[in-house]
């Protein structure tokens, strides 16, 4: 089973999104303008993370090299 961590909007300017989950500290920067997105911590890297705020949803899925 799938561990779900719910992702919760902190900061939101003009350009950029910051998202942080309660549950392990993770951390992204999600750029408006420009489609980004910048890890700040990685916290739990074997949960899946959601969240969204208005007309912008998010759903963080790890790369596998």
């Amino acid at each position: 089973m799938d561990m779900v961590h719910k992702m919760s909007c902190v900061d939101n300017t003009p350009t950029d999104v910051v998202y942080t989950c309660d549950d392990c500290g993770r951390r992204v920067v999600v750029g408006k303008r420009e489609p980004r997105l910048v890890v700040l911590d990685r916290g739990d890297i074997d949960a899946r993370h959601v969240g969204g705020t208005g007309g912008l949803e998010l759903l963080v899925s790890a790369a596998t090299p």
